[in-house]
């Protein structure tokens, strides 16, 4: 369960990165805010568009209950090594100082982009890891709640 407090109702095209748009009836999607290049990223996770994203900083076509400051978790039972692996589209993959996950773009055709769920993370080696499995959380001082698990397998 959300506390009022907790989320708002609006466009996506007003969420920030790190927020989960979750769907009021069966022609909205749930959608996480990421970001790109140029600014906030819709990445789907229903099943509709799943694992396609697009630019959504003036988007005010998709609506939903926006839940702000979720987390990402992964399952440390679904790592693998990107350089001997393919990424999926919907894999995580831990890099640098970032954590990205692999979409496909609404726009074109084509191979996968990785879309930045968090960033300045403490640097890694040259080294990746990638998760097959990850989820999207709620937490605050007592409890953590898991909001969508993702299976990019």
């Amino acid at each position: 369960m959300l506390s009022a407090s907790e989320f708002t109702v609006g466009s996506i095209g007003h969420a920030t990165p790190l927020s989960l748009v979750l769907p009021r009836h069966e022609h909205e999607e749930t959608i996480l805010i990421a970001q790109c290049q140029s600014g906030p990223a819709a990445f789907f996770l229903s099943e509709g568009q799943r694992f396609k994203w697009f630019e959504s900083s003036s988007n005010n076509h998709w609506h939903g209950l926006i839940i702000p400051n979720v987390r990402i978790e992964v399952d440390e039972t679904s790592v693998f090594d990107p350089s001997r692996t393919e990424a999926r589209p919907g894999t995580v993959i831990r890099h640098g100082t970032q954590l990205v996950v692999k979409a496909k773009s609404l726009k074109a055709f084509g191979g996968l982009d990785p879309i930045i769920l968090e960033d300045g993370l403490a640097s890694t080696t040259e080294e990746n890891a990638g998760f097959f499995r990850w989820r999207v959380t709620l937490a605050d001082k007592y409890e953590r709640r898991v909001l969508f698990q993702v299976f990019a397998q």
